[in-house]
């Protein structure tokens, strides 16, 4: 439209080398502090080599690329938020020779970015975004997924993505985790799809009591032993599922894209206690396999839920409703695992349904 700033113009250039991989290069040289064709990276897709660019020393914004269907397509794959990469630093950030404070809950998990945002929407999801994140974990071969995004919802286990998010689970065993809501403290304020579908479990945020006086002034903070964030969404759904199935600390310091010009950052919502409970469970799946141990979502689930670690201050009522089950207790849940080993427990699924009828 006339008027509008579109912002700088980027060439690229598309090749495939000596080698037959194909690689691209951008020339970034519009944008001010960019870089000129001759002095950019060569760069293949990603997951092939694990390189990036930046477009320029001014925005300190970095880059990767793939490339598709022999080289036709070009796809320049950057951030609109530091939200991601917080999150998936809880989950898996190392840094190699410190002393383990900065590091994420499971430091030796290998993260697939799949993105879902779009950047012209403020990072809102897509229907196509979805789909093809759900495809790329089977393509990669994923043995978690963590879905730090949601809304609120009236509808319980709707639609397609619900539908395709289940086949993961129990067809292809990819254990599924994800955000529960941060509307509370209401009834049924569980969003979707974390606290609304039965294949996902729905976390919810707890703060411990040091981080409820450091961080958020709470007064006395050390005699209640923790709590359910006031913000975490509650459940029941409407269809009557407790909604949270579990929780974890909602609370975080974790790394941030350097163009924010920080290395680290606070950050706060069931977004982050999402990938804190999926951490745990990462763990639990590199011990089972290194263990030689059968892995399937439902063990895992089983084992998270039965160990969980109720919270003391809240009636067992209330706890279902707030808090699902309680804390992840990594340990708790390990302990189970090895202990039912030699149960023979099939991995069955029952789906039940029940009409509804004004007919007497």
């Amino acid at each position: 439209a006339a008027g509008v700033d579109e912002g700088p113009m980027v060439d690229a250039v598309v090749w495939q080398d000596s080698e037959g991989v194909w690689r691209a290069a951008l020339d970034t040289s519009a944008i001010e502090g960019g870089s000129k064709l001759a002095d950019s990276p060569a760069l293949a897709s990603f997951r092939r080599e694990r390189k990036w660019g930046t477009f320029s020393t001014l925005d300190a914004c970095n880059y990767a690329l793939n490339v598709y269907e022999d080289g036709d397509v070009l796809s320049v794959v950057t951030d609109c938020s530091p939200h991601g990469t917080h999150v998936a630093g809880i989950v898996a950030a190392h840094h190699p020779g410190g002393d383990g404070a900065l590091d994420g809950v499971a430091p030796g998990a290998q993260i697939v970015s799949l993105k879902i945002g779009d950047q012209r929407m403020g990072s809102m999801e897509t229907g196509c975004g979805l789909y093809r994140a759900l495809k790329a974990a089977v393509d990669n071969k994923c043995d978690l997924v963590n879905m730090s995004y949601g809304e609120p919802t009236s509808e319980s286990n709707h639609g397609r993505f619900v539908q395709l998010a289940g086949e993961l689970v129990n067809k292809h065993g990819i254990i599924f985790v994800s955000s529960a809501g941060n509307n509370g403290p209401g009834l049924s304020t569980v969003g979707a799809p974390g606290g609304s579908s039965s294949p996902i479990l729905g976390i919810g945020a707890w703060v411990n009591p040091d981080m409820a006086a450091e961080s958020h002034s709470v007064i006395e903070a050390e005699t209640c032993g923790g709590r359910q964030y006031t913000w975490s969404s509650r459940g029941p759904t409407f269809d009557g599922d407790v909604g949270v199935d579990i929780s974890a600390p909602g609370g975080a310091i974790a790394p941030v894209p350097e163009w924010t010009l920080n290395a680290k950052q606070l950050m706060n919502g069931t977004s982050m206690s999402s990938p804190n409970a999926c951490g745990g469970m990462a763990l639990l799946v590199g011990a089972l396999k290194a263990s030689g141990m059968p892995v399937t979502p439902a063990r895992v689930r089983r084992a998270v839920l039965n160990t969980a670690t109720q919270l003391s201050d809240l009636p067992h009522a209330d706890q279902r409703l707030t808090a699902g089950r309680g804390l992840v207790d990594v340990s708790g849940a390990w302990d189970y695992l090895v202990s039912n080993e030699a149960a023979d427990v099939p991995d069955v699924r029952y789906e039940v349904s029940v009409s509804y009828s004004n007919s007497r």
